[in-house]
Protein backbone atom coordinates (compact mmCIF):
# COMPACT_ATOMS: atom_id res chain seq x y z
CA UNK A 1 0.00 0.00 0.00
CA UNK A 2 1.68 3.56 -0.96
CA UNK A 3 2.78 5.32 1.77
CA UNK A 4 1.57 8.60 0.44
CA UNK A 5 -2.14 7.78 -1.66
CA UNK A 6 -0.69 11.01 -3.93
CA UNK A 7 2.62 9.71 -5.02
CA UNK A 8 2.78 6.39 -4.93
CA UNK A 9 4.61 3.60 -3.22
CA UNK A 10 8.91 4.99 -4.24
CA UNK A 11 9.38 8.01 -3.52
CA UNK A 12 12.58 10.22 -2.62
CA UNK A 13 13.29 13.40 -0.90
CA UNK A 14 15.55 15.58 -2.88
CA UNK A 15 17.35 18.36 -2.45
CA UNK A 16 18.00 19.84 -5.70
CA UNK A 17 19.69 16.69 -7.26
CA UNK A 18 20.94 14.77 -4.23
CA UNK A 19 18.65 12.26 -2.61
CA UNK A 20 18.36 12.83 1.42
CA UNK A 21 15.79 10.82 2.61
CA UNK A 22 13.91 7.23 0.64
CA UNK A 23 10.46 8.30 2.29
CA UNK A 24 8.97 4.83 1.61
CA UNK A 25 11.51 2.77 3.26
CA UNK A 26 12.74 5.26 5.69
CA UNK A 27 16.32 6.05 5.20
CA UNK A 28 18.46 8.49 5.49
CA UNK A 29 20.84 9.03 2.16
CA UNK A 30 22.55 11.87 2.54
CA UNK A 31 22.87 13.30 6.58
CA UNK A 32 24.26 16.57 5.15
CA UNK A 33 21.46 17.88 3.34
CA UNK A 34 18.64 16.54 5.57
CA UNK A 35 16.55 19.39 6.82
CA UNK A 36 18.10 20.16 10.42
CA UNK A 37 14.91 18.74 12.76
CA UNK A 38 15.59 15.23 10.99
CA UNK A 39 19.42 15.34 11.52
CA UNK A 40 19.42 16.13 15.10
CA UNK A 41 16.28 13.62 15.66
CA UNK A 42 13.99 16.08 16.93
CA UNK A 43 11.00 15.45 14.40
CA UNK A 44 10.33 12.75 11.61
CA UNK A 45 9.55 13.08 8.00
CA UNK A 46 5.86 13.31 8.09
CA UNK A 47 5.77 16.15 10.77
CA UNK A 48 8.25 18.08 9.27
CA UNK A 49 6.47 18.26 5.91
CA UNK A 50 3.30 19.44 7.75
CA UNK A 51 5.30 22.52 9.03
CA UNK A 52 6.33 23.34 5.19
CA UNK A 53 2.57 23.25 4.10
CA UNK A 54 0.55 27.00 3.92
CA UNK A 55 -1.77 27.44 7.67
CA UNK A 56 -4.93 27.21 6.89
CA UNK A 57 -5.38 30.64 7.56
CA UNK A 58 -3.50 31.46 4.50
CA UNK A 59 -6.32 32.10 2.06
CA UNK A 60 -4.74 32.94 -0.82
CA UNK A 61 -3.41 29.00 -0.46
CA UNK A 62 -6.28 27.41 0.23
CA UNK A 63 -8.09 29.45 -2.76
CA UNK A 64 -5.46 28.03 -5.19
CA UNK A 65 -5.43 24.46 -4.00
CA UNK A 66 -9.42 24.39 -4.11
CA UNK A 67 -9.50 26.04 -7.92
CA UNK A 68 -6.60 23.37 -8.96
CA UNK A 69 -7.81 20.77 -7.39
CA UNK A 70 -10.61 20.98 -5.51
CA UNK A 71 -9.53 20.02 -2.20
CA UNK A 72 -7.41 21.86 0.40
CA UNK A 73 -5.75 18.16 1.43
CA UNK A 74 -1.97 19.00 0.87
CA UNK A 75 -1.35 14.56 0.96
CA UNK A 76 -3.96 14.70 -2.19
CA UNK A 77 -1.47 16.88 -4.13
CA UNK A 78 1.90 15.78 -3.51
CA UNK A 79 2.50 14.08 -6.93
CA UNK A 80 1.30 17.37 -8.85
CA UNK A 81 3.31 19.95 -6.53
CA UNK A 82 6.32 17.73 -5.43
CA UNK A 83 5.72 20.10 -2.32
CA UNK A 84 8.28 22.64 -4.18
CA UNK A 85 8.93 25.93 -2.36
CA UNK A 86 10.43 29.50 -2.92
CA UNK A 87 12.33 28.55 0.55
CA UNK A 88 14.25 25.83 0.44
CA UNK A 89 15.48 23.19 -2.61
CA UNK A 90 13.16 20.37 -1.28
CA UNK A 91 11.12 18.29 -3.38
CA UNK A 92 9.72 15.02 -3.89
CA UNK A 93 10.55 12.83 -6.75
CA UNK A 94 9.51 9.40 -7.78
CA UNK A 95 12.86 6.54 -7.05
CA UNK A 96 12.71 5.78 -11.09
CA UNK A 97 11.85 9.51 -12.47
CA UNK A 98 14.15 11.09 -15.04
CA UNK A 99 13.56 14.60 -13.71
CA UNK A 100 16.15 16.93 -12.36
CA UNK A 101 15.51 20.15 -10.01
CA UNK A 102 16.50 22.64 -12.64
CA UNK A 103 13.62 21.27 -14.80
CA UNK A 104 11.10 22.27 -12.04
CA UNK A 105 12.03 24.49 -9.31
CA UNK A 106 9.88 27.31 -9.36
CA UNK A 107 12.93 29.02 -9.03
CA UNK A 108 13.45 28.63 -12.83
CA UNK A 109 10.06 28.54 -13.91
CA UNK A 110 7.04 30.79 -14.23
CA UNK A 111 4.04 28.68 -12.77
CA UNK A 112 2.21 31.87 -12.11
CA UNK A 113 1.87 33.21 -16.04
CA UNK A 114 -2.09 32.06 -16.30
CA UNK A 115 -1.19 28.79 -17.86
CA UNK A 116 -1.47 24.97 -16.91
CA UNK A 117 -2.87 23.72 -13.22
CA UNK A 118 -1.37 26.16 -11.67
CA UNK A 119 -3.29 29.22 -13.34
CA UNK A 120 -3.36 32.51 -11.39
CA UNK A 121 -1.29 30.97 -8.47
CA UNK A 122 2.50 29.56 -7.66
CA UNK A 123 3.13 26.12 -6.72
CA UNK A 124 5.11 27.61 -4.00
CA UNK A 125 2.23 29.34 -2.47
CA UNK A 126 1.02 26.19 -0.79
CA UNK A 127 4.05 25.93 0.55
CA UNK A 128 5.00 29.16 2.40
CA UNK A 129 4.80 28.88 6.61
CA UNK A 130 2.53 31.01 8.41
CA UNK A 131 -0.78 31.99 9.33
CA UNK A 132 -0.87 35.40 6.99
CA UNK A 133 -2.33 35.66 3.59
CA UNK A 134 0.03 35.09 1.51
CA UNK A 135 1.45 34.23 -2.16
CA UNK A 136 4.19 34.34 -4.48
CA UNK A 137 3.65 36.63 -7.32
CA UNK A 138 7.18 35.61 -9.03
CA UNK A 139 10.28 33.97 -7.99
CA UNK A 140 11.58 37.26 -6.20
CA UNK A 141 8.34 38.59 -4.32
CA UNK A 142 6.17 37.58 -1.91
CA UNK A 143 2.89 39.48 -1.68
CA UNK A 144 1.29 39.66 1.88
CA UNK A 145 -2.32 40.64 1.64
CA UNK A 146 -3.97 43.54 3.58
CA UNK A 147 -0.73 43.65 5.81
CA UNK A 148 0.68 47.25 5.02
CA UNK A 149 1.61 48.13 8.52
CA UNK A 150 4.31 46.10 8.52
CA UNK A 151 6.34 48.48 6.47
CA UNK A 152 6.80 50.10 10.03
CA UNK A 153 9.35 47.36 11.28
CA UNK A 154 11.52 47.42 8.27
CA UNK A 155 12.05 51.46 8.16
CA UNK A 156 12.57 51.17 11.80
CA UNK A 157 15.38 48.76 10.89
CA UNK A 158 16.99 50.79 8.27
CA UNK A 159 16.51 53.59 10.67
CA UNK A 160 18.47 51.68 13.93
CA UNK A 161 21.58 50.69 11.47
CA UNK A 162 19.97 46.98 10.75
CA UNK A 163 19.30 46.76 7.12
CA UNK A 164 21.96 44.70 6.57
CA UNK A 165 20.16 42.06 8.52
CA UNK A 166 16.39 42.83 7.66
CA UNK A 167 14.88 41.43 4.51
CA UNK A 168 13.99 44.20 2.16
CA UNK A 169 10.21 45.27 1.56
CA UNK A 170 7.55 47.74 0.18
CA UNK A 171 3.87 48.50 -0.11
CA UNK A 172 2.04 49.07 -2.80
CA UNK A 173 -1.76 50.12 -2.02
CA UNK A 174 -2.97 47.76 1.33
CA UNK A 175 -0.28 45.24 0.42
CA UNK A 176 2.89 44.54 1.18
CA UNK A 177 5.73 42.92 -0.70
CA UNK A 178 9.27 41.26 0.61
CA UNK A 179 12.34 40.70 -1.51
CA UNK A 180 13.23 37.00 -1.51
CA UNK A 181 16.47 35.97 0.05
CA UNK A 182 16.50 32.14 -0.77
CA UNK A 183 17.84 31.24 -4.33
CA UNK A 184 18.66 27.81 -5.39
CA UNK A 185 22.42 28.32 -3.65
CA UNK A 186 20.94 28.79 -0.06
CA UNK A 187 17.96 28.33 1.55
CA UNK A 188 15.85 29.42 4.99
CA UNK A 189 15.54 26.89 8.07
CA UNK A 190 13.42 28.06 10.60
CA UNK A 191 14.40 27.23 14.58
CA UNK A 192 11.36 25.05 14.66
CA UNK A 193 12.75 22.90 11.40
CA UNK A 194 16.17 22.91 12.31
CA UNK A 195 16.42 20.88 15.21
CA UNK A 196 18.36 23.10 17.77
CA UNK A 197 15.55 24.03 20.09
CA UNK A 198 14.66 20.98 22.50
CA UNK A 199 11.16 20.51 23.73
CA UNK A 200 12.00 22.15 26.66
CA UNK A 201 14.88 25.29 25.47
CA UNK A 202 13.00 29.03 24.87
CA UNK A 203 14.13 29.39 21.28
CA UNK A 204 14.33 33.19 21.57
CA UNK A 205 17.27 32.32 24.47
CA UNK A 206 18.55 29.62 21.47
CA UNK A 207 18.93 32.63 19.19
CA UNK A 208 20.82 34.63 21.46
CA UNK A 209 23.14 32.28 21.95
CA UNK A 210 23.54 31.22 18.48
CA UNK A 211 23.70 34.75 16.59
CA UNK A 212 24.14 37.31 19.56
CA UNK A 213 23.15 41.21 19.10
CA UNK A 214 21.49 40.07 15.23
CA UNK A 215 19.13 38.28 17.46
CA UNK A 216 19.17 40.47 20.02
CA UNK A 217 18.55 43.86 17.61
CA UNK A 218 15.21 41.75 16.24
CA UNK A 219 13.97 41.18 19.36
CA UNK A 220 14.57 44.80 20.81
CA UNK A 221 12.76 45.97 17.44
CA UNK A 222 9.86 43.82 18.07
CA UNK A 223 9.24 45.15 21.54
CA UNK A 224 9.58 48.80 19.93
CA UNK A 225 7.17 48.27 17.78
CA UNK A 226 4.61 45.71 19.94
CA UNK A 227 5.35 42.58 17.66
CA UNK A 228 4.29 40.04 19.95
CA UNK A 229 4.23 36.79 17.46
CA UNK A 230 7.92 36.46 17.07
CA UNK A 231 8.07 32.50 17.31
CA UNK A 232 10.86 29.45 16.38
CA UNK A 233 8.93 29.52 13.20
CA UNK A 234 9.78 33.05 11.84
CA UNK A 235 13.35 33.21 13.17
CA UNK A 236 15.43 31.63 10.57
CA UNK A 237 18.69 30.09 9.69
CA UNK A 238 20.48 30.21 5.97
CA UNK A 239 22.03 26.89 5.13
CA UNK A 240 24.19 26.58 1.51
CA UNK A 241 22.26 24.60 -0.68
CA UNK A 242 24.89 22.02 -2.11
CA UNK A 243 26.62 21.30 0.90
CA UNK A 244 24.24 21.79 4.20
CA UNK A 245 26.73 24.00 5.67
CA UNK A 246 24.83 26.60 8.11
CA UNK A 247 25.52 30.44 6.80
CA UNK A 248 23.87 32.24 9.56
CA UNK A 249 21.52 33.76 10.75
CA UNK A 250 18.34 34.02 8.11
CA UNK A 251 16.97 37.91 7.06
CA UNK A 252 14.63 39.46 9.96
CA UNK A 253 11.19 38.71 8.28
CA UNK A 254 7.33 38.29 9.74
CA UNK A 255 6.39 41.25 11.44
CA UNK A 256 2.59 40.10 10.86
CA UNK A 257 1.34 41.21 14.28
CA UNK A 258 2.55 44.78 15.26
CA UNK A 259 1.28 47.98 17.49
CA UNK A 260 -0.54 45.08 19.08
CA UNK A 261 -0.39 47.01 22.76
CA UNK A 262 1.53 43.69 23.71
CA UNK A 263 5.06 42.72 23.76
CA UNK A 264 7.21 39.79 24.47
CA UNK A 265 10.27 40.63 27.20
CA UNK A 266 13.86 39.82 25.48
CA UNK A 267 15.21 36.83 26.69
CA UNK A 268 17.01 37.55 30.36
CA UNK A 269 20.62 37.02 28.50
CA UNK A 270 20.16 38.91 26.14
CA UNK A 271 19.35 42.06 28.84
CA UNK A 272 22.46 40.42 30.81
CA UNK A 273 25.12 39.97 27.77
CA UNK A 274 24.52 43.00 25.09
CA UNK A 275 22.77 45.79 27.74
CA UNK A 276 24.80 48.27 25.75
CA UNK A 277 23.89 47.45 22.03
CA UNK A 278 20.39 47.61 23.39
CA UNK A 279 20.92 50.62 24.75
CA UNK A 280 22.08 52.28 21.89
CA UNK A 281 19.19 50.57 19.79
CA UNK A 282 16.60 52.89 22.00
CA UNK A 283 18.53 55.81 22.06
CA UNK A 284 18.41 55.93 18.78
CA UNK A 285 14.52 54.82 18.52
CA UNK A 286 13.64 57.58 20.29
CA UNK A 287 15.44 59.95 17.90
CA UNK A 288 13.64 59.07 15.60
CA UNK A 289 10.13 58.31 16.81
CA UNK A 290 8.85 61.12 15.69
CA UNK A 291 8.95 60.08 12.44
CA UNK A 292 6.09 57.60 12.88
CA UNK A 293 2.54 57.91 13.01
CA UNK A 294 2.86 55.34 15.95
CA UNK A 295 6.36 57.29 17.42
CA UNK A 296 4.77 57.77 21.41
CA UNK A 297 4.51 53.93 21.58
CA UNK A 298 8.43 53.54 20.33
CA UNK A 299 9.06 56.19 22.88
CA UNK A 300 7.52 54.36 25.72
CA UNK A 301 8.52 50.77 24.86
CA UNK A 302 12.63 52.61 24.34
CA UNK A 303 12.20 53.79 27.91
CA UNK A 304 10.54 50.70 29.29
CA UNK A 305 13.61 49.01 27.84
CA UNK A 306 15.88 50.91 28.99
CA UNK A 307 14.67 51.05 32.95
CA UNK A 308 15.18 47.46 32.56
CA UNK A 309 18.60 47.86 32.05
CA UNK A 310 19.31 49.59 34.87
Amino acid sequence: MPVNPGLGDSFLLMCKDVAVYDVSASEVLNEDLLPGAMMRGTMGYDEWMKLRYSAGSNVSARRLMLRAFGTDNHNNVLKATRALSLSDCYWLKERDEDVRFDDITPYLHREWDGSGTFAGGSISTLFVNGNADKRWIDANTLMKVNSRKEIDAYTLCIALGLEKYAAKATVSGTDFFVTNFTSTTRFLESLEQSGYVGEYDDARSVAVAMFKEQATALFTVDYLIESDDRHWGNVGLLRDADTGEYLGMAPYYDFDWIWTDGVIPLPSSAIHEHSKYIKMLCDKAKSVAPEYENGAIITKRADELLHQLT
